[in-house]
């Protein structure tokens, strides 16, 4: 570390100790904001960062081409690092709705200095779809321009070439001008949740790709961790890395921001793992804000000068339950590989029995007292219901005698008299999984006493690399919209080149299908009812078992004001993610 980030972190030391006996209404350091988070960060690297924590010190670092007007009206998109937002009737956008002009505005500069170019934007997109990291958000892109869910086949060979990847995304005079394979109803819902623009000259200078077709493939799936950007940043947002350390990071404004500089001078975001510390540290005023979980919604409420700041909308689809269909045969988490109840084969999941036992294990309503504190929506399907109204009743329930029946078919009556041990896996990040995975454990033990649940709590980074390589059978995460659409929801969760699918090595042509037509059309009640028969037809398959939508709260100090607070820059308000620049202390 370096002896700055020596001095920052004494000053963050100091500043976030615990003060005994201090008054709780006294403001500390009214220029400084201090966040809490529950854990580390995966990815700086806006083409790579795809998690929520990552996406909070991203998303104030680096901007979007356009944004959401607000956060309750997430489909007015409004212009930002472009000037205009592309339509038919201003003849940015092509009657065919496939070729869409951004003019870039000229006014904008990177945080050291250098002026922003469209050649900056077209290559920050190229980018953004090339590198293509393991695990990343490339589809999200790739998806709506080429019709590819990553740019390489199941083989791993390249399937996307440099020349076509530049003739879809190409600069005209001042503008940028992209053009997808068919048209999507979507694409600016995506863009305005993606803040990805980098400094072209200053990533080539660091060591990354300089925008050139002899060069490209180095950086393709290359593994996480290799990429300058993922401790170093240079965007046009309103604040700068100034600090790195691994559970501390340090914001600080950015002078050469284009828009009126931001009320907040620094902004510490430290990773407090205990939610019993974070209310702690917001009682004694030691931090002004923190990512709290339902189930700490009433402690939170009794402190005195915190106000819980829930979303406008249940959008996070919460807690869920996937099944891995085909698992590595060389996972370390199959014990003795057989289905003899020591173990479970690769393929345990493929009988749609088993994962219908599951389902019918779960008790619902305990898990929505002791994991969620009774703050929750129960989860119908991948679809929260803000997103998508009106939808088939179809969500499994709690019932020890129909999962019974269940698993007394599965596997031809074998799994029933011979058992099994089988390891659940969930990350850190929220301790209502650990609750899920004790009543589900409890549930199974109901079942049958030879049903053996192992829990395994895995670092965050660990449980993702064994997640995208197929050695999980079973595993618990969460999910959140990429963008205010069910689209974003269907695409990631039961699409076949969705993130999840693929790990989960699931795939449904009839559901491919649904979708697939459903995206290229405008939101109304033909494309709801796509998606309504996705719900059903996904309901007969179970790749995943839902719970309940949470709130998503965070908790901060009263003293904290909001200048703009229902600006919804990057996405960040929809997932109740704080935006800083939006943020000041009185």
């Amino acid at each position: 570390m370096s002896a700055k980030s020596l001095a920052a972190a004494a000053l963050l030391a100091l500043a976030i100790s615990p003060a005994s006996g201090a008054p709780a209404a006294a403001i500390r350091n009214p220029g400084v904001y201090v966040h809490l988070l529950p854990r580390p960060w995966l990815e700086l690297d806006p083409a790579e960062a795809f998690d929520t924590v990552s996406l909070i010190p991203v998303g104030n670092v680096y901007e979007s081409l356009v944004t959401y007007e607000n956060i309750k009206h997430p489909g007015r998109i409004i212009p930002f690092l472009a000037s205009r937002v592309p339509t038919r009737a201003d003849g940015l956008l092509s009657a065919d709705g496939r070729i869409y002009r951004f003019p870039i505005r000229k006014d904008v500069r990177f945080q050291d200095g250098r002026p922003l170019t469209p050649q900056d934007v077209r290559y920050s997109i190229l980018r953004f779809m090339l590198q293509d990291g393991p695990g990343g958000p490339a589809s999200l892109l790739l998806e709506p321009i080429f019709g590819l869910s990553s740019t390489r086949g199941p083989d791993g060979r390249l399937q996307l070439g440099y020349k076509e990847a530049a003739a879809a995304v190409r600069v005209e005079g001042d503008d940028v001008v992209v053009e997808l394979k068919r048209p999507s109803e979507q694409f600016l819902k995506v863009l305005a949740a993606l803040p990805l623009v980098v400094s072209r000259s200053w990533c080539a200078e660091h060591g990354e790709w300089d925008g050139g077709e002899a060069s490209w493939k180095r950086y393709n799936g290359r593994p996480d961790g290799q990429s300058y950007l993922d401790s170093h940043m240079n965007g046009t947002g309103p604040f700068m890395l100034e600090t790195l350390a691994p559970d501390m990071l340090v914001l600080a404004r950015n002078p050469h921001y284009w828009r009126k500089p931001a009320a907040l001078s620094e902004v510490y975001l430290r990773v407090v793992r205990n939610p019993a510390t974070r209310l702690w540290m917001l009682e004694n005023g030691d931090a002004d804000s923190a990512y709290l979980e339902d189930q700490n919604y009433e402690d939170a409420s009794d402190i005195s000068g915190v106000r819980i700041i829930d979303p406008p909308y249940h959008t996070s689809l919460g807690e869920t339950l996937f099944f891995t269909f085909a698992i590595d045969p060389a996972s370390p988490y199959l014990g003795s590989g057989k289905l003899d109840g020591d173990g479970i084969p690769p393929d345990f999941f493929s009988d749609a029995d088993v994962r219908r036992g599951f389902a019918a294990a779960i008790d619902y309503e305990g898990y929505l007292r002791r994991g969620l504190g009774r703050r929750g929506l129960r989860a119908n399907s991948a679809f929260p219901a803000s997103l998508l109204l009106k939808q088939p009743k179809v969500a499994p329930r709690y019932d020890i005698a129909a999962a019974r029946q269940d698993f007394q078919r599965a596997w031809g009556g074998r799994l029933w008299k011979r058992g099994f041990t089988l390891t659940l896996a969930f990350n850190p990040g929220s301790a209502s999984r650990r609750v899920l995975a004790d009543i589900l454990k409890a549930g199974l033990a109901k079942v049958n006493p030879l049903f053996k649940l192992r829990i395994l709590v895995l670092p965050t980074e660990r449980f993702y690399d064994a997640l995208e390589a197929h050695r999980l059978p079973l595993f618990v995460d969460g999910y959140d919209p990429d963008y205010p659409d069910p689209l974003s929801m269907a695409l990631g969760l039961l699409y076949s080149g969705g993130y999840y699918p693929r790990a989960q090595r699931f795939s449904d042509p009839g559901l491919d299908a649904l979708i697939e037509k459903a995206e290229t059309m405008a939101g109304g009640a033909q494309r709801h009812d796509l998606l309504r028969q996705a719900i059903r037809r996904a309901a007969q398959d179970l790749p995943q078992i839902y719970t309940y939508n949470p709130t998503r709260m965070r908790a901060r100090r009263s003293w904290v004001v909001e200048t703009a607070p229902l600006q919804n820059v990057n996405n960040l308000n929809l997932e109740n993610s704080p935006y800083f620049y939006s943020l000041s202390k009185r």
